[in-house]
C-alpha cells in the first residue's frame, strides 16, 4: 500500500483491516444474506484509494493524516475524496449502505448517508464562490453598516419597548382620528420618537423610517445585516444561525494562566469568543461552537439588543428558549395575531436591501468561469453582466473557506482590516491539528469519554479549501502579475507565461495541471520575505530564518520588488552593529549575496 512504513499508515491499514471483517460478518446483504467475493474485491479497491487519499492529506498544512472514520463521517472529506479520485460512485454507496447495516456498536462511529452526497446527480450546482471585488464590497458594506447599528445598541431596546402603546410612533392625523383628545394626549410621530432616543444617525440611509408601518420592515432590514456578518465571518449555515438563542456568546480558555512557583502570573491566560446554539457554557454542548471575531461579537450585541425590546412587547424572558432573531411583527398593527417565532428572511422582506445591489461586472464573470471552469456561467441568466449579484447565504460558507483559508498565508489587496485579522485568527485556531480543534470547538461525549467536533463544522471546509486557493494564486502570479518573476519555480512560470500569451497553451490546461499537483501534494505556496515558496513540505532554512537560500531553491519565486525592499532592510539592520560582530558579518553575508543575485539576473533584464 504504502512506499514508507510509518505508525499513521499503519494505522490506516489496521482500520482497513477492521473494516473489511466487519464489512464480511456482519454487513448482510445479498441473495444469501452476505456479500459476495466481487463485491468485497470492489469494495476493497475503493477503500485502497481512501486509504491513500487519507494519506496524501499529510502534504496539507492545516488537514493532516485523515482516519477512514473521519473520511467516512465528515461530508467535506468524502466530497473532496469523491471530486478527486476516479471509480465507480455506486461502490462507495453501497460501502457506506454496507457500514450502516454493521452499526455504531462495532463500528465506533455512525456513517454517511449516502443520500447526502451528490453522486448521482450531475446536473446540481454547487454554490459559486462570490468574486473578489464583489466580496470585499460586501465586506466593507456590512461593516460599514454594522457601525451604524451599532451606535444605537444602548437604546434600541428602551426605543421598541414604546410600541407597546399601539398609538406610538404613527402620524398625529391618525392620532386625532383615534378619538385620543387633545395635543397633550398625542403621543411622538415616528421621527420624533427616533429624535427623543437619539436614534437619528441610525435609522438614516440604508435603515430610514419616515413611518410607523415601514418600521417592521426596517427592523428586519437591520436583523439581516446582523446575519449576513454572522454568515461572513464564521461560516455557519442558514439554519444553524436561525437557531442561535438569545444567549449565544461566551469566552472558551484555550491556555490557562502561567504561574510560577511563588505564585506570580506569568503569562495571562489566552480565550476566543465562540458561538453556540446552545444556552449554556459549563463544560462542552452536544451543539458545536464557532470562531467569533470582532465583528461577529458586534452583530451579536446588536441583534440581542433588539431582541430585548421585542422580548418584553412579547412579554417573554430571555431565557433557553428565546431565539436571537426574534419576529418583529409584533411591532405592527396586528399585533394581536402575532406569535413568538423566528424571523423570515424571505425575498420579499429584504428586497432593496443594498446587500442585493451589487451588480456584476465583466471582469466578475470571468473571474467567476475561472473559479469553476466545468461550468458555464457564461450561459446562465441570473450571472450576466449588469445583473445583481444572486446572494445566498451559503455562498458564505464557501467563499469564507476559499478566501480564509489563503489570507493566513496570501495577502488580499485592500482586504478590510477587520477581516484579515480575522483570517489570521481563523488559520491559528482552525489551523491546529484535529486534537486541539476538537477541545475549543467541540464538546465531550460521555459514552465515548472523548472530545468530538461535530462532522457539520466550518472548520473541515476552511481546511480543505487551502489546495483550490493556493492553487488560484499561483495561476494568478502566472498570468495576471505584470513583474517579471525570478528563482526556480519563478523563471519556469516566466516561460509559461510567455507560452501563454503567445497562445501555445491554454489556460484550461495551466489550472487543470497546477489544481492536481497542489491536489497530490506535488507543490504548495507560501509568502517569504523575497518572493514565495512552492516547495512542499518541511523547509529548514525557512524555520532558521535564512531567507537568502532562496535564491538557490528550485522552489522559490523572487519578486523584484520584494528583494530589493530585503536589500534596504538589511542595509539599515547593519548599521546597528559593530564591525567585525558576528550579526555584522552574517548580515553583510546576506546583503553581498541579494545584490550579487540582483546585478547577475534582475539588473540584466531590466537592461
Amino acid at each position: 500500500m504504502f512506499d514508507v512504513n510509518e505508525q499513521s499508515e499503519q494505522a490506516l491499514i489496521e482500520e482497513a483491516k477492521h473494516l473489511l471483517y466487519c464489512l464480511i460478518y456482519f454487513a448482510g446483504g445479498g441473495r444469501l444474506g452476505k456479500l459476495s467475493v466481487s463485491t468485497l474485491n470492489q469494495y476493497w479497491m475503493v477503500l485502497r484509494l481512501a486509504m491513500q487519499f487519507c494519506n496524501e492529506q499529510k502534504q496539507k498544512p492545516m488537514v493532516g493524516v485523515l482516519s477512514l472514520q473521519q473520511l467516512f463521517t465528515v461530508s467535506v472529506y468524502l466530497a473532496a475524496f469523491i471530486s478527486q479520485s476516479t471509480f465507480d460512485k455506486k461502490v462507495l454507496a453501497g460501502i457506506l449502505q454496507s457500514l450502516a447495516r454493521v452499526g455504531e456498536a462495532r463500528l465506533g462511529y455512525i456513517s454517511l448517508n449516502p443520500a447526502s452526497f451528490d453522486r448521482e446527480r450531475p446536473d446540481s450546482k454547487q454554490h459559486p464562490v462570490i468574486p473578489t471585488r464583489i466580496y470585499l464590497n460586501l465586506i466593507n458594506l456590512t461593516g460599514d453598516l454594522l457601525d451604524q447599528l451599532y451606535a444605537g445598541v444602548g437604546r434600541f431596546e428602551s426605543f421598541i419597548v414604546c410600541f407597546a402603546d399601539e398609538h406610538y410612533g404613527i402620524n398625529h392625523l391618525d392620532q386625532k382620528c383615534r378619538g385620543l383628545g387633545g395635543k397633550a394626549h398625542w403621543r411622538p410621530e415616528m421621527g420624533q420618537a427616533i429624535k427623543n432616543h437619539s436614534l437619528s444617525s441610525v435609522f438614516a440611509g440604508e435603515f430610514e423610517c419616515s413611518r410607523k408601518r415601514n418600521l417592521q420592515r426596517i427592523l428586519i432590514k437591520m436583523q439581516y445585516v446582523v446575519k449576513t456578518v454572522i454568515h461572513l465571518y464564521t461560516g455557519m449555515r442558514d439554519q444553524e444561525v436561525m437557531r442561535m438563542p438569545y444567549r449565544c456568546l461566551s469566552d472558551q480558555v484555550v491556555r490557562p494562566k502561567t504561574v510560577d512557583e511563588r505564585g506570580i502570573e506569568r503569562d495571562k491566560p489566552q480565550s476566543v469568543s465562540v458561538l453556540s446554539t446552545t444556552t449554556k457554557f459549563t463544560g462542552y454542548k452536544k451543539d458545536g461552537v464557532w470562531f467569533a471575531p470582532g465583528a461577529v461579537v458586534k452583530a451579536v450585541e446588536v441583534a440581542q439588543a433588539i431582541c430585548r425590546g421585542l422580548a418584553k412587547l412579547y412579554k417573554i424572558e430571555l431565557d433557553a428558549c428565546c431565539p436571537l432573531f426574534l419576529n418583529p411583527s409584533i411591532v405592527g398593527y396586528s399585533r394581536c395575531s402575532a406569535e413568538v417565532g423566528v424571523t423570515s428572511f424571505s425575498s420579499r422582506t429584504t428586497e432593496g436591501s443594498a446587500l442585493h445591489g451589487l451588480s456584476i461586472q465583466a471582469e466578475d464573470l470571468q473571474e467567476l468561469a475561472q473559479s469553476d471552469p466545468s461550468r458555464d456561467f457564461y450561459n446562465e441568466p441570473a450571472f450576466a453582466v449588469g445583473q445583481p449579484w444572486p446572494l445566498t447565504s451559503h455562498q458564505f460558507r464557501r467563499s469564507l473557506a476559499f478566501y480564509g483559508s489563503s489570507s493566513g498565508f496570501l495577502s488580499l489587496p485592500t482586504l478590510r482590516a477587520q477581516f484579515k485579522h480575522m483570517t489570521n485568527e481563523m488559520a491559528r485556531y482552525y489551523g491546529n491539528h484535529y486534537d486541539n480543534l476538537r477541545t475549543v470547538f467541540g464538546y465531550y461525549d460521555d459514552e465515548k469519554k472523548d472530545f468530538v467536533l461535530p462532522s457539520n463544522h466550518f472548520a473541515f471546509e476552511y481546511q480543505m479549501a487551502m489546495p483550490m486557493s493556493v492553487a488560484n494564486q499561483l495561476i494568478a502570479d502566472l498570468l495576471f502579475d505584470e513583474e517579471p518573476l525570478f528563482g526556480g519555480t519563478g523563471s519556469y512560470m516566466e516561460k509559461q507565461k510567455e507560452r501563454f500569451q503567445s497562445g501555445e497553451i491554454r489556460i484550461e490546461d495551466v489550472r487543470a495541471d497546477t489544481e492536481q499537483r497542489v491536489k497530490s501534494g506535488a507543490i504548495s505556496n507560501r509568502p517569504t520575505l523575497l518572493g514565495g515558496c512552492t516547495k512542499a513540505g518541511r523547509c529548514d532554512s525557512f524555520l532558521l530564518g535564512d531567507y537568502s537560500e532562496c535564491l538557490s531553491c528550485e522552489g522559490a519565486i523572487i519578486k523584484p520588488d520584494k528583494l530589493n525592499a530585503a536589500i534596504e532592510d538589511a542595509t539599515d539592520e547593519l548599521c546597528s552593529y559593530a564591525e567585525g560582530s558576528g550579526e555584522y558579518q552574517i548580515v553583510k553575508g546576506d546583503i553581498e549575496r541579494l545584490t550579487a543575485f540582483k546585478a547577475r539576473l534582475i539588473d540584466s533584464v531590466e537592461v
